[in-house]
């Protein structure tokens, strides 16, 4: 089979379409996967028609496990969907970013973090334990002393999130879900933010970030105030300058700068996608990474091992953005061939990364990024290849022409 990995990849997505349409218990699921699959390894002569059922059946019970309630912690459980002022204990899984807000002419900053709750106290409550993610909107900056991977304690107001405002608008809601966050706290201040245990440094991500917006900077006499002061919040400049945020943003997935008034602009001309750490910053970064390990004579597999680490610690230095996620797995998948000298195929590479993505995170097959970034590159690779051919044969020389 020339393209092997192509019917997997669809086998799998359809399944994830079907835990998207149907829930019936997980039990029944593993009733039916589990026979099937000993049956897949008891015989042989039945193993290939059972690998497409079992395919299906895996994306199914993938996605079904994550999104089901089966923990008795919960939050689900223990908040449910009236509002309740509570304090929660967790991990932080992202450094925190700021946003700026414009609302009847004036600006408000706020703070945006992912939280994972270990557990939850309710006013006048005693600790109990709790499971899932929190997304923490807190109003103003917070100091740059909170990092992904310190454990804290933040009071606030937990609720759902908000749904749309009229039909057909965007729904905040429903995109939380999808990454597995069904509450919001709302923080009024950065004093209701306290850290558990000792603070250790920031992530080599967070300073290399720092770094990285600090050399972008160097040479502006209105910027040399750069590094950040200690207690200042890690996401703010020290000078207002449009367009050395608009390149941080663009290199380094910096979302500060993406204000209303900033962002308006780009989003009338279609091209606000060239904020997000996609396909193109990895693969310029890649190759001129293989160029000049190449020019220095370095061999494929050398080449290799030293490419695909350093583009994975880009994709962590710029946020760990879901479009970075994915360029950075189809570019692992590209130079693991390459190194092995394996014949290129674009359309089993495009449905070999989009596998282990879903496999990974099965809710990413219902985000429009996703949906976007392989759709395009599928139709690149079904529609380039007869239009090149069509262009060959208009352009070609007459053979009788001296």
């Amino acid at each position: 089979m020339k393209r092997p990995l192509v019917p997997v990849a669809l086998a799998y997505a359809s399944g994830l379409i079907l835990a998207s349409r149907l829930t019936p218990p997980l039990a029944w699921l593993f009733g039916i996967a589990l026979p099937l699959a000993l049956a897949a390894l008891v015989s042989g002569r039945l193993r290939p028609v059972l690998l497409w059922p079992l395919l299906v059946l895996a994306g199914w019970v993938n996605l079904a496990s994550r999104v089901a309630v089966l923990s008795p912690d919960d939050l689900r459980r223990i908040v449910g969907q009236e509002p309740a002022l509570v304090t929660v204990r967790g991990r932080l899984l992202e450094t925190p970013s700021m946003r700026v807000y414009t609302r009847q002419g004036e600006e408000s900053w706020r703070s945006l973090a992912v939280l994972k709750a270990e557990a939850i106290e309710r006013r006048g409550a005693a600790w109990q334990p709790a499971y899932g993610r929190v997304a923490v909107t807190t109003d103003g900056p917070l100091p740059a002393r909170w990092f992904a991977g310190q454990r804290v304690e933040v009071s606030g107001l937990i609720r759902p999130p908000n749904g749309p405002l009229a039909e057909g608008l965007f729904d905040y809601q429903h995109y939380l879900r999808w990454q597995g966050i069904y509450h919001q706290l709302r923080v009024r201040t950065a004093n209701d933010w306290r850290v558990i245990g000792p603070v250790g440094p920031s992530p080599l991500a967070d300073r290399f970030r720092r770094w990285a917006q600090a050399t972008l900077a160097h040479g502006l006499p209105e910027h040399d105030s750069w590094p950040l002061a200690p207690g200042m919040p890690a996401d703010s400049a020290p000078a207002e300058d449009t367009a050395l945020e608009l390149l941080w943003s663009m290199t380094l997935g910096w979302k500060t700068a993406l204000t209303q008034e900033v962002s308006e602009p780009f989003m009338q001309t279609g091209t606000m996608h060239i904020f997000a750490i996609s396909g193109l910053h990895v693969a310029l970064i890649a190759g001129i990474l293989v160029a000049v390990l190449r020019v220095a004579q370095a061999p494929r597999s050398l080449c290799g091992w030293l490419v695909v680490p350093l583009l994975w610690f880009y994709t962590a230095a710029t946020g760990w953005q879901s479009s970075a996620v994915r360029s950075t797995i189809m570019m692992s998948v590209v130079i693991g061939g390459w190194m092995l000298r394996r014949p290129g195929e674009l359309l089993n590479s495009l449905a070999g990364a989009a596998f282990l993505i879903l496999l990974w995170d099965p809710a990413q097959l219902f985000q429009a990024s996703f949906q976007l970034s392989f759709f395009v590159v599928l139709s690149v690779a079904l529609l380039l290849p007869p239009i090149q051919q069509q262009l060959s044969e208009l352009l070609k020389t007459d053979p009788f022409l001296p």
